[in-house]
């Protein structure tokens, strides 16, 4: 079964896990297992996977089909037609299990979307989309979000044309979209093809108290992130930065308290306490304000001879995602201090 909270990537390549909610699964390319097996648990002493990645759990061989593209066709009988291999799947962490309505965020990171070993030919139509797009002069292109409208008790989902679509000036107001939505006019692109008639739905947005707590914390979190990554031998192509916020006001407050107190997740004698309950779901205690991990390593390697460190176009959307978060952190205190919200 598809995820349900996938927004971005090839549609339906990321699975609801069958061993439980927790987990996620999704084709294991050979790259992406070495990087998660081999290459990853070298970097940070170790600690870069599951603290900067969602954690590994392996691999998991599925009965089903797999086409040459890596979409999933069946997952009932194995087949051998044409460019079709039995899927092996790879086990991670699902970023969204601890949350009750998650509000999610794709962002491709990068200046340079293609591997080295590619074609010509997609060497030339990836520098043109990265050119065509904000990847080439940021290193960011929001690929796509879904935000949770309290007053209407559904998603809103902005879908990968609008990140396409956007100009370099107009990123704010797609990061504006994301974690403030009032605060996002239509861009150019949109303006010029919508109707009147339709105006798009804006969700309600987050009260300012809540928000903003998550807004620093996560500006700290991205520091951090440049620091390390300033350090390590990698070259990552096509990947991501997700960051997941809970959308629901009051399961948000709750879990903003909880993660200020000691020991939230600990028992009486200290003893690590269970996240999940009987039927599979996350505890209410361990639910998470937000969370911010790098994920798709389809097309991430070690440095190769004579290249140097770090990959300084993922290192550019970093810094441009942080800068964009600073000034929007920079906005909504205005606004709150003018008591406008």
């Amino acid at each position: 079964m598809a995820f349900a909270h996938q927004v971005g990537g090839h549609a339906a390549t990321i699975l609801a896990s069958p061993l439980s909610s927790s987990t996620l699964i999704k084709p294991a390319s050979a790259r992406e297992l070495a990087f998660y097996s081999q290459l990853g648990p070298a970097l940070d002493d170790g600690h870069f996977i599951g603290e900067w990645t969602p954690a590994f759990y392996g691999t998991l061989r599925l009965e089903g089909k797999v086409g040459a593209e890596g979409g999933i066709d069946k997952l009932d009988t194995a087949g051998d037609e044409a460019g079709e291999v039995e899927p092996e799947m790879i086990v991670l962490e699902n970023l969204t299990y601890r949350f009750v309505h998650p509000n999610v965020l794709d962002i491709k990171l990068g200046t340079q979307l293609f591997d080295e070993d590619a074609s010509d030919e997609k060497k030339e139509r990836m520098r043109k989309a990265a050119e065509a797009t904000t990847s080439a002069q940021t290193g960011v292109r929001l690929t796509g979000f879904q935000v949770w409208d309290a007053a209407t008790q559904a998603y809103v989902t902005t879908a990968k044309p609008f990140g396409k679509s956007l100009e370099v000036e107009e990123l704010a107001l797609g990061i504006a979209r994301f974690f403030y939505p009032p605060l996002s006019p239509q861009s150019r692109a949109e303006q010029a093809t919508s109707s009147s008639s339709s105006p798009a739905s804006v969700p309600r947005a987050l009260p300012l108290d809540l928000l903003l707590p998550v807004l620093r914390t996560l500006t700290r979190r991205l520091d951090s992130l440049v620091a390390l990554w300033s350090t390590l031998p990698l070259r990552m192509r096509g990947g991501s930065l997700l960051i997941v916020v809970e959308g629901d006001p009051a399961a948000l407050e709750a879990a903003l308290l909880r993660a200020a107190a000691p020991n939230s997740e600990e028992d009486d004698d200290g003893e690590s306490v269970s996240t999940t309950d009987e039927e599979g779901n996350a505890k209410e205690h361990t639910l998470l304000p937000f969370e911010m991990r790098l994920i798709d390593f389809a097309h991430t390697r070690g440095l190769l001879a004579g290249e140097e460190r770090p990959d300084e176009g993922v290192l550019l959307g970093l810094r441009t995602t942080k800068k964009l978060i600073d000034e929007l952190v920079t906005q909504l205190e205005e606004k709150q201090r003018d008591g406008d919200e």
